[in-house]
């Protein structure tokens, strides 16, 4: 499963005298499982502490400043918009200071189908657009033991799991990391090319099984990344370009994608796919998928 690929690679990043808090971390549900087993990880203090995430944010950023490596768990991204002065103005002091350490938030974005006014915040992008934090989604394994490495590194990082996919079982091999864009190739084929951001990359996968795609499978792990003209050139070479979008922002990576595809060879057929979702509709999200 996606929760247990990362426990393990959380495990096997984690510097020795790191800092872990957060609310009921080691007793209740764990925040849904996300900090399970955490107290068997040797030579790492661990504290349990009260919701109050604009305090936990700037404890954290000030652990930096003193050149240690903390990780907060969090229970989910849209509670993060309470501390985003310490995430946008505090880190901008921080990031240029000569010794500093690394701090680390790991949470889950709430996309499971029932949703309050309060789990909206399906949308990383936005707080990375604000910030110079490193956002990253957490989807299949081996794109997860790669950002995670990120944790030994002297940054600011905001992890995201999907609630709705932590359980999912499907791991696909990585082909390819394109390290400068943050890109990962999953499958490679000979007709076409689908391209999924964020966590809708579940969905793509189970798409191009359904259908036999014969199909390179592209997941952007960056919610704010650019397709440089290298992979462009890749992609254009195809038939067809699928791109799955889930995010809730009205600012849509896919759509730069979309034309900076377009831009390179505006004969090829581009298809995008997103959520079917009803602004009307806060409780319930209709997870079904339509193409435009």
């Amino acid at each position: 499963m996606i929760i247990e690929s990362f426990r393990k690679f959380l495990k096997n990043n984690v510097k020795k005298n790191s800092i872990f808090f957060g609310q009921n971390i080691t007793f209740g549900s764990r925040i849904s499982g996300l900090t399970t087993g955490i107290e068997n990880i040797k030579n790492v203090k661990i504290y349990n502490t009260q919701n109050s995430e604009a305090t936990l944010i700037g404890f954290g950023l000030g652990l930096m400043l003193k050149n240690k490596f903390a990780i907060y768990f969090a229970k989910q991204l849209d509670f993060l918009l309470l501390g985003m002065d310490q995430i946008v103005n505090t880190y901008n002091y921080v990031q240029f200071k000569n010794k500093i350490g690394s701090f680390s938030i790991i949470t889950y974005i709430v996309d499971s189908g029932f949703e309050g006014p309060q789990s909206r915040l399906h949308a990383l992008q936005e707080l990375s657009s604000l910030s110079f934090v490193n956002c990253r989604y957490l989807i299949f394994p081996d794109d997860i033991n790669v950002s995670l490495k990120q944790i030994k590194k002297k940054n600011f990082n905001i992890f995201c799991l999907s609630q709705k996919n932590f359980k999912n079982k499907n791991s696909p091999k990585l082909v390819k990391h394109f390290k400068n864009q943050n890109i990962f190739q999953y499958k490679k084929g000979k007709k076409g090319t689908v391209i999924s951001l964020g966590f809708s990359s579940y969905e793509a996968y189970n798409y191009i099984k359904k259908n036999n795609l014969d199909v390179d499978f592209f997941v952007i792990t960056d919610p704010t990344a650019n397709i440089k003209k290298n992979l462009i050139d890749k992609i254009i070479c195809k038939k067809f370009v699928y791109l799955f979008d889930d995010t809730r922002s009205k600012i849509k990576n896919s759509e730069n994608i979309f034309k900076d595809i377009l831009l390179h060879d505006s004969k090829i057929k581009v298809k995008t796919f997103y959520r079917n979702e009803n602004k009307n509709k806060l409780l319930v999200n209709d997870d079904k998928y339509i193409s435009q």
